[in-house]
Parts: C-alpha cells; sequence; structure tokens
C-alpha cells in the first residue's frame, strides 16, 4: 500500500512538471534499496503508461501535431537505438556519471530559465 500511495504522489508530481520519473528511480534506489538497473526498468514502465495517457488525452483535445510528432519520432527512433548501442560500450560507472551530469545540468538549465523568465516580467 505504501508504494501505491508513494507511485501516486510521484505520478501527481510528475503531472505538475516536477519530473516524477527522476523522483521514482530516487525513491527506489534509496528508500527501497532497489538496484538501480530495476528502478530505471520500473521508471520506464511508469513512463510508458503515463505517455500513453497523456496522448489519449490530448489527441481527443487535438493538442498533438501529427505531423511534428511524427517528425521528431523519425529522428529520435534511431537515435534511441546509437544511444543503446554506445550503452552497451561503456562502463556503467561512466554512465552513471554522465547521467547524474546530466540531471545536474538539466536542473541548473531549469532554475536559471525561470528566474529569466520571472525577471522579464512574463
Amino acid at each position: 500500500m505504501k508504494i501505491f500511495i508513494i507511485a501516486a504522489v510521484i505520478a501527481v508530481l510528475s503531472g505538475m512538471g516536477v519530473g516524477g520519473g527522476g523522483l521514482l528511480v530516487i525513491y527506489l534506489t534509496l528508500f527501497e534499496n532497489t538496484p538501480q538497473l530495476i528502478a530505471q526498468g520500473a521508471n520506464l514502465c511508469f513512463f510508458i503508461l503515463s505517455a500513453i495517457t497523456s496522448t489519449l488525452f490530448n489527441t481527443k483535445r487535438h493538442k498533438i501535431v501529427w505531423k511534428t510528432t511524427l517528425a521528431m519520432s523519425g529522428a529520435g527512433v534511431p537515435a534511441a537505438l546509437l544511444g543503446s548501442m554506445i550503452a552497451g560500450v561503456i562502463d556503467p560507472s561512466i554512465l552513471r556519471k554522465l547521467f547524474g551530469g546530466m540531471l545536474i545540468l538539466g536542473g541548473i538549465n531549469s532554475l536559471l530559465g525561470k528566474s529569466k523568465k520571472n525577471s522579464s516580467g512574463t
């Protein structure tokens, strides 16, 4: 029951744009002692369910520009396959450091981006 409540809270935060997937991985690895790869797999399942729901909801509301979506998918799928192949030959400890660095840079970018918006009066 506890994990259901935690997942529900993370889902709400994710829906608000907080980055719930990262929160789920952090929770599972730090508080549930889940191995990182299993936590990341659970995060992917969580994301897929969220993405399906979001896609259905936004399709119904006519909020998806399908031409752009298909073009981005056409570029994203090959890039993901290439990234997966590269990740298969890189030492996992280096991947963890690269992932952590990406999260830090993304967080800094989010903080700076919001302060610029607030300072311009928008």
